[in-house]
């Protein structure tokens, strides 16, 4: 559902789940302002279900996201 949801949703929560839930190096990374940093995160969790700040979402979703981009390999 995340990459259905377009590429930056997918390329926010991937850098945010790279930097250790930064938000800050996140933002710095993406040349975004932390607060749209924020709006995506906030919008990738609708699209599939699982919050990227929440410590135990977060890591379902990390590893759905390696599998995801094995399997595109």
């Amino acid at each position: 559902p995340l990459r259905e949801a377009g590429t930056p949703l997918l390329a926010t929560v991937g850098a945010y789940l790279d930097f250790g839930a930064s938000l800050e190096a996140t933002a710095r990374a993406l040349y975004l302002h932390p607060n749209t940093v924020r709006y995506r995160l906030r919008k990738a969790a609708d699209a599939c279900g699982l919050d990227p700040t929440d410590h135990r979402e977060r890591f379902t979703l990390h590893v759905a996201l390696i599998l995801g981009r094995l399997a595109t390999v």
